[in-house]
């Protein structure tokens, strides 16, 4: 998987519509390999969700074409209605499972 956002401290910050995605990184496989662009390193958790808000989810919106204000303005509203992308809000500090979470920084920009 990727992840929406990572702080300098190793905290991973994921927001989620349904859940599915990061319900894996919580629990499930052994293990999780993680890859992410640079693009998505922010200096906190605070910083991270702004980013996830302000350039992750409107394109994500588009492009698997929700219905959602973001979709259509390219501006979070803090929406919560049906469609909504951003129902999960999960931070990852650490895992109690040595080594099963992997992540692999790539030193470009992928995704949003």
């Amino acid at each position: 998987m990727s992840t929406n956002a990572f702080t300098v401290n190793g905290e991973l910050i994921n927001i989620d519509g349904n859940g599915n995605r990061v319900a894996c990184l919580i629990n499930g496989p052994k293990h999780v390999i993680i890859v992410a662009g640079m693009n998505k390193l922010v200096s906190d958790v605070e910083e991270g969700i702004k980013r996830i808000h302000t350039i992750a989810s409107p394109p994500n919106a588009v492009r698997i074409d929700t219905a959602t204000p973001c979709a259509k303005s390219g501006v979070c509203s803090g929406c919560i209605g049906n469609g909504s992308m951003c129902c999960h809000t999960v931070v990852t500090r650490s895992s109690r499972h040595k080594g099963r979470i992997k992540v692999i920084l790539v030193g470009e920009e992928l995704g949003f």
